[in-house]
């Protein structure tokens, strides 16, 4: 059985209803030495926080040494 040319259109309206609906605008993220070039190019934007790696949370984050050469570094 062929569906018809109207039951088609109100499918496809229902779809487009919801799409609508649905839609938030997009946002895209950037890091903070980034921001310049997401405001160059009109991007709406949020920022993130810089994923660290683990020697840059180690020096970060660690206690100090007591003498103050730097973080107290694991040997692994």
């Amino acid at each position: 059985m062929k569906p018809s040319a109207l039951r088609i259109e109100r499918l496809l309206a229902k779809v487009e209803a919801e799409l609508a609906c649905s839609a938030r605008p997009r946002r895209y993220y950037f890091y903070f030495d980034e921001v310049a070039e997401a405001e160059a190019q009109g991007l709406p934007y949020i920022l993130a926080p810089r994923v660290l790696s683990r020697r840059e949370w180690i020096e970060r984050y660690s206690p100090r040494v007591p003498d103050g050469r730097g973080p107290a570094l694991d040997p692994g």
